[in-house]
């Protein structure tokens, strides 16, 4: 019986490490990443759309938060061409602003 608690508290350390060593690889992922707003003419929905997008400090587009070429602009279901250098050129610097950070 004393092997419990010694292996509860082991498990109970090992579970804080782990917590810890995510909250170090993926802070500074979170903390380097803005979001950003562009509109332009999509090609593909064929009308012009306002995108919201995250960029990393390198200002390289990584994933789309929002497209208004969607019912629900939230569920973005292409295939983000947009994003792959195929949409507008220079998406993160050519009409894109700071997007409000009131998630």
């Amino acid at each position: 019986m004393d092997a419990l608690p010694v292996f509860a508290t082991f498990l109970i350390a090992l579970v804080v490490v782990l917590l810890l060593l995510i909250a170090v690889v993926l802070l500074p992922r979170v903390v380097r990443t803005r979001a950003l707003t562009a509109g332009f003419n999509c090609p593909w929905a064929h009308r012009p759309v306002v995108l919201r997008y995250l960029v990393d400090e390198a200002q390289r587009p990584i994933s789309v938060l929002s497209c208004t070429a969607f019912a629900d602009p939230v569920i973005v279901t292409c295939a983000k061409l947009c994003l792959a250098g195929e949409g507008p050129t220079q998406l993160a610097t050519t009409g894109a602003k700071t997007a409000d950070r009131g998630d």
